[in-house]
């Protein structure tokens, strides 16, 4: 390796080494890094919340019949404040609503809410949140100690999806869709524009029913306007 390279090579390092540093003597540069909140967010819809459900309810079983099948049946309040409890947050009023509805879906469950986003079960919410707060190593800290605080509400199977943080208010953002490879996120000033637009997608044929009956296809480009309508976005 020549010289100048080699220079070159140890400053990169040296830089990293820094910015390291510096996001571990201070959480929260590190946490406004990497979750930041939304500076500004659109209305909110004016339907309600039980409104919205009884919609999307109906909206499901006329176009995607599979999906609304595959729904679980809903929670009591009762078993609700139980896995609050256990898991040491408190839902918001619509977040209990949703889950009053259905509880998720199962594991095996071939289709989701949305194209590959399944509707998480709140135990599995709580179980998952359980895990993620165990994390202690310091890449965890510095890379995704922000998430602790995150329930997973939908999942794409892969780390990602739509998230709901019971330390933040609606009106930061605390329904929001991440993407953690590319730092995306969709910030929704409530679960009413997120059901909203779940309702949409499917009235506009934006999602549908896949030709083998079995999955649902999406057109990217007609969900993206629906969703940056909705909410407000921001890209790594």
């Amino acid at each position: 390796m020549t010289r100048p390279r080699k220079i070159i090579l140890t400053a990169c390092v040296l830089a990293a080494g820094v910015v390291v540093v510096a996001i571990l003597a201070a959480p929260s540069m590190q946490r406004s890094f990497f979750y930041p909140k939304p500076r500004s967010l659109p209305p909110v819809v004016g339907e309600t919340t039980v409104q919205l459900l009884a919609r999307l309810q109906a909206t499901l079983e006329t176009n995607a019949p599979l999906v609304a099948q595959s729904l679980q049946p809903g929670l009591s309040d009762a078993q609700i404040s139980e896995l609050e409890t256990q898991g040491g947050f408190r839902l918001s009023g619509d977040l209990r609503a949703l889950y009053r509805w259905h509880n998720g879906m199962p594991t095996n469950s071939t289709v989701g809410l949305l194209p590959g986003q399944r509707f998480v079960p709140l135990d599995e919410v709580v179980a998952e949140r359980a895990l993620m707060r165990q994390q202690s190593s310091v890449a965890f800290r510095v890379f995704a100690g922000h998430r602790k605080s995150w329930l997973h509400i939908l999942d794409d199977g892969a780390g990602d999806g739509y998230f709901y943080d019971p330390e933040r208010t609606d009106a930061q953002g605390a329904f929001f869709f991440h993407f953690a490879e590319v730092g995306h996120y969709i910030w929704f000033p409530s679960l009413r524009n997120f059901l909203s637009g779940v309702i949409e997608c499917y009235q506009t044929q934006a999602v549908k029913v896949a030709t083998d009956g079995k999955s649902l296809d999406e057109d990217s480009g007609r969900t993206e306007k629906i969703w940056r309508r909705l909410g407000k976005s921001r890209e790594g």
